[in-house]
This record gives C-alpha cells, sequence and structure tokens, in this order.
C-alpha cells in the first residue's frame, strides 16, 4: 500500500511540475494572440516579436509561428525580415543578422521601428512600420511608414498594382479617399488636403505605379496596407505636417478597381 501511495505523490509532484512549466513557457515566449475574422470565421493567430537593441536601434519585427505550414511560414518571414532589412539600409544600418539582447550600456536611440499588423487572415497579412529617425544634426526627428504585404495563397510580396488597376479614373477616386491621419489643428488639416491636391495626376499616377517598394525607386513614399474593410495607402508630405498622412476606402467602393485574379482581398 505505501508503494502505491508513493507512486501517486510522484505522479502528482510531476504533473504540477510539468503545468508549471507550460504556465512560465507561456509568460515568456512573447508571443502574441489575437482573434480575427476571415469571411465569419474566427481563426487565431500567433505573432512573435523579433527585437533588435544595438547601435542606436531599438526594433521590432513580427514572425509568423503559425497560420501555415513549415514551408510557408519560411518564405512569408523571409520576405517580412527582408524588407526590414531594406528599412534599415534606408537609414545606413546594416542589416542585424540575429537578434540581439538588451545593452548593459545605455546607447541613446536612433532609429525606432515599430510595427502594426493591420490584418492577417488566411489569405493576406499586411503589416505596417512607422520609423522614427532621431538625426542629430536635424531639430526633429522624422517619423516614416513603410509597410509589408505577403499574399499567402501564393506566399509572395503583394504591392498596390498587384490588387488594383492603377489608372487615370484610379487617381480621381484616390482624391475623394477618408484621410485617417487628422491632426488636432484644423490648419495642419487643411495644409495635409491642400498638399495632396496640389500633387499632378501625373504624379499621383507615376507614384502608385512605383509604390511598396522600400528605396529609392519609390519617391513619393507611397505604401499601401489592408484592413479586413478597407485599402489603406500612406503617402510621404513635408515634416512641417507630419512626414506621412493615411487614407483609407472601403474595398465595397473600390469595386471597379480590384482586379478580378485578385483573390486576397473580400
Amino acid at each position: 500500500m505505501k508503494k502505491y501511495v508513493m507512486l501517486f505523490l510522484i505522479i502528482v509532484l510531476l504533473m504540477n511540475a510539468a503545468a508549471c512549466k507550460n504556465e512560465w513557457i507561456l509568460k515568456t515566449s512573447g508571443l502574441k494572440e489575437a482573434t480575427q475574422t476571415n469571411q465569419g470565421v474566427a481563426t487565431e493567430k500567433q505573432v512573435e516579436d523579433v527585437e533588435y537593441n544595438k547601435d542606436g536601434i531599438a526594433a521590432k519585427y513580427p514572425k509568423l509561428i503559425s497560420g501555415g505550414k513549415e514551408k510557408e511560414l519560411n518564405k512569408w518571414n523571409r520576405i517580412i525580415s527582408s524588407d526590414f532589412d531594406q528599412i534599415l539600409h534606408i537609414y545606413s544600418f546594416n542589416p542585424v543578422p540575429e537578434p540581439t539582447p538588451v545593452p548593459s550600456a545605455v546607447i541613446p536611440v536612433i532609429l525606432d521601428i515599430r510595427y502594426d499588423i493591420k490584418d492577417n487572415n488566411d489569405k493576406l497579412i499586411s503589416i505596417l512600420y512607422l520609423a522614427a529617425f532621431h538625426n542629430p544634426y536635424s531639430a526633429h526627428p522624422t517619423d516614416l511608414v513603410y509597410t509589408t504585404n505577403i499574399n499567402k495563397i501564393n506566399s509572395s510580396r503583394s504591392r498596390l498594382g498587384d490588387t488594383v488597376k492603377i489608372n487615370e479614373d484610379f487617381v480621381k477616386d484616390f482624391r475623394t479617399w477618408d484621410i485617417v491621419t487628422k491632426n488636432e489643428n484644423e490648419e495642419v488639416n487643411k495644409a495635409i488636403n491642400d498638399y495632396i491636391a496640389g500633387i499632378s495626376d501625373e504624379d499621383l499616377l507615376k507614384g502608385f505605379q512605383s509604390a511598396d517598394q522600400i528605396g529609392s525607386k519609390n519617391p513619393w513614399s507611397i505604401y499601401s496596407y489592408y484592413t479586413p474593410d478597407k485599402l489603406g495607402i500612406s503617402i510621404g508630405v513635408p515634416n512641417y505636417i507630419g512626414d506621412h498622412v493615411e487614407l483609407e476606402r472601403e474595398y465595397t467602393k473600390l469595386k471597379d478597381f480590384i482586379k478580378p485574379e485578385t483573390k486576397i482581398l473580400p
């Protein structure tokens, strides 16, 4: 009888130890869990932060750890990390090959990069980065937007021209979109409207055609992103009116422009 009692106590202790270990893993893994809806079906997505703290960089970008087969996840994550490296190149920072720990010495942050996942479903993931660059020779930091959009169906990068027809009619429609980055100062809002109105149709057309390329091939700093029900476009503006502005339009109002072969939008 004593042997059975001892065996029972050992099993209980092992179960408690395993439970404590699992709880510790959940608390320290850094995973973000979010429930999103895709065509009425709730699906759980897990994203892990990849953090960099080195040489004046304080940055995060996402790593997908579920929602697809291992081969697909590897392709998606290569696109994400490649775009992150391109952002670093813009500011003359070399790509960081491995995640780095927080340094023991405090180094002033020159480049701060944070991300926001605008949508993540079975067909696409849309990531918006906000990069704040503190140039020691400038009186004010610059806040610029970059995006990464991935077509999960064929594991490829998706640019604006891959999903919508970019033509003169699209440019005219864009001028009616809602500005979602409103400023508390109405004079600034007016300046934003005036600035966008002052961009010629020809320049906007060229800007949309070169959108979503991180680097010098995108002179207007135009980046697209996707929410569950809207297409968003970020466009670079002068520093005195905010560095960037985002405009959005419902997919239901863009039916004439969404390409028939596009399968990642509702």
